[in-house]
């Protein structure tokens, strides 16, 4: 994985879903001053500089498993936080460090899905909120992927290793003390969405 990642993001220059994915989900980014915002698998920071225009007064953090997409971002963004992740692996960071965390179009990418959400709902402070975006996969669009598309979507070179519909999405963050407080899709029309995202927040009893 660490391989592939490198040389994706040696060849990788833009989000092709970001100008239809971002005007959608950017309203949810918080402007509170000083609040802790964790960027989860960044790349090359695209959606973490626009989240910089919206709160220039937040603290930063991102991470990445590809250390070729952190070092783009260090060259132009020396205020940022950043550090290099295994798929696995525990991120760098102490519980409840953060008050925003958003993973955009990221899970789908990651082998262990249970030690992400772990880590995900580890390092969010209680009552901390994260957004997540994956690829749709609603059942309409699965039947006709599955009847007309199956060998575009599930071309063996792509990237896309996990599914998520609203059910499995809602079901691991639940199973992390993470409530889902709101879904919404972008991209064509629903029930044909491009995306889904989910805004949960973490509700651990202490």
């Amino acid at each position: 994985m660490k391989t592939y990642y490198e040389r994706y993001w040696q060849k990788k220059e833009i989000l092709e879903d970001f100008h239809y994915k971002w005007p959608v989900i950017k309203k949810f980014i918080p402007t509170k001053r000083n609040i802790h915002i964790l960027d989860f698998g960044c790349g090359k920071g695209t959606i973490l500089t626009e989240m910089q225009k919206i709160n220039p007064h937040a603290y930063f953090t991102a991470v990445d498993v590809s250390q070729k997409a952190l070092n783009f971002i260090k060259k132009k963004d020396k205020k940022t936080i950043l550090r290099k992740i295994l798929d696995g692996g525990s991120m760098p960071f102490q519980d409840n460090s953060f008050d925003f965390i958003i993973a955009s179009d990221v899970l789908e990418h990651v082998y262990d899905t249970e030690n992400a959400f772990f880590e995900l709902s580890r390092v969010l402070k209680n009552k901390g909120k994260i957004l997540i975006s994956v690829p749709y996969n609603g059942m309409i669009k699965r039947t006709l992927v599955a009847l007309f598309f199956f060998e575009f979507i599930f071309e063996p070179s792509t990237p896309h290793i996990r599914l998520y519909t609203k059910n499995s999405l809602t079901k691991y963050l639940n199973k992390y003390g993470i409530k889902v407080e709101k879904v919404g899709y972008y991209g064509r029309f629903f029930p044909f969405s491009n995306g889904m995202y989910m805004i949960g927040v973490k509700n651990k009893k202490k």
